[in-house]
């Protein structure tokens, strides 16, 4: 026990004098978690501000932007009417997403069925909120293309003055509604059913959070970062030394092997617990079973710490174990969710990137934050963290002698 506990002390003290390289493996990933929550987090949805310039003052084209005011598209784009020159000048300083100029002659022209253009100018400084401008205007004036050929006969009913001045007569009011109710009658087996069906799936509970989907990766990769980092070591006191002075000592290899994942999973530990308590106090993440989830996250450093120390053994040399483990960490970073939450992957890269080691730690983890462990499948994990890491530990043990050599 005592040459375990020097071992280990030794290894924090490597660990202690190497801080530049601590603080680099905490920051990256708390850096990256940071500016993801900062761009798409917050309470503060998104706004596209719209500016109209209506030249021609019909009800066709307070219906065009009254588009933009129904749903969700109200909590979306904001739609301020101005002069043209106005507008143009506001556009010129980046005030708005887009201006939408409706020209003189457009309410006639729709209703004539003649063809009629519309202008808009798009910020080129932003890219997601214009483009949502544009494809909702395409999508009005196709529906006011379908709306004007189904409905072509009694809109040219009352776009040609059947009506007369003044109040309309009885008989040209019931002539349009009939045209109405018969061109409704002829497109039904077009639109009643309609030809595409959507299905509305309300979802209970709150709403999406950037911050509690893309944290938990943060922290799985801060781990990760970390543990491959400090893998790194055992090339380290081959190089100087002290490895083989160690391991001539009559202990047990076992044992020194243990001090160093001892003193690795500590590290790891401090790690985790600063991820986690900077998830509280900078992003306002609030996560149930906060112990549970520090001792998920401590158990599954020292499982990646062993997985990264079998590689470093195997290779032929150091900068070949560099290389390797390298290559590990960043395809293991992309597939395993924490860049890209599962959910926001393709299927099939989702479905791969639950069987790596840090997409099924991560899995675990964001159960744990959530309030919603399993017992069982939790009990079952931490299981089989352990038993990887000392399989691990003892499949290294008996090659380190030879190895050190």
């Amino acid at each position: 026990m005592r040459f375990l506990l020097s071992a280990a002390r030794k290894d924090l003290l490597r660990i202690k004098n190497d801080w530049p390289a601590l603080l680099l493996w905490i920051g990256i990933p708390l850096m990256v978690g940071g500016l993801i929550v900062l761009v798409f987090g917050g309470d503060a949805a998104p706004q596209a501000k719209l500016l109209v310039a209506d030249n021609d003052g019909t009800l066709i084209g307070r219906l065009l932007t009254g588009g933009f005011q129904q749903g969700p598209l109200a909590d979306l784009v904001v739609v301020e009417p101005v002069e043209p020159a106005e507008g143009r000048r506001r556009m010129e300083d980046g005030d708005a997403s887009g201006l939408l100029i409706i020209p003189e002659g457009f309410g006639g022209a729709v209703l004539d069925g003649e063809p009629a253009a519309l202008e808009l100018v798009t910020n080129p400084s932003q890219t997601v909120l214009p483009e949502i401008l544009e494809e909702t205007l395409d999508i009005e004036l196709e529906a006011a293309e379908v709306i004007r050929r189904i409905f072509d006969d009694p809109i040219d009913r009352i776009a040609s003055g059947v009506v007369g001045d003044g109040l309309p007569a009885d008989t040209a009011v019931s002539t349009i509604a009939t045209a109405f109710n018969r061109s409704g009658e002829q497109a039904s087996p077009w639109l009643l059913p309609p030809a595409i069906e959507l299905e509305t799936v309300a979802g209970e509970g709150e709403e999406f959070d950037f911050g509690r989907a893309f944290f938990p990766g943060m922290l799985i990769l801060a781990i990760l970062f970390m543990a491959s980092g400090l893998s790194i070591d055992v090339w380290s006191e081959r190089r100087q030394g002290t490895l083989e002075r160690a391991l001539v000592a009559p202990r047990s290899p076992g044992l020194w092997l243990a001090g160093k994942w001892l003193a690795g999973s500590a590290a790891l530990a401090a790690v985790s617990a600063i991820g986690l308590a900077a998830g509280r106090w900078l992003f306002g993440i609030q996560a149930e079973n906060m112990p549970l989830a520090f001792l998920w996250l401590a158990l599954v450093g020292l499982a990646l710490l062993a997985l990264f120390t079998v590689v470093q053994v195997l290779a032929r040399s150091e900068r070949a174990a560099n290389v390797m483990v390298n290559a590990m960490t960043l395809p293991l970073a992309m597939l395993g969710g924490s860049f890209f939450p599962f959910e926001a992957m393709p299927e099939w890269m989702a479905s791969l990137g639950r069987l790596t080691p840090n997409g099924w730690a991560l899995l675990r983890l964001r159960a744990v934050m959530d309030g919603a462990p399993e017992p069982g499948i939790l009990a079952v994990s931490f299981a089989t963290a352990a038993g990887l890491a000392l399989a691990i530990g003892w499949l290294v043990s008996r090659r380190l002698r030879a190895w050190a050599a």
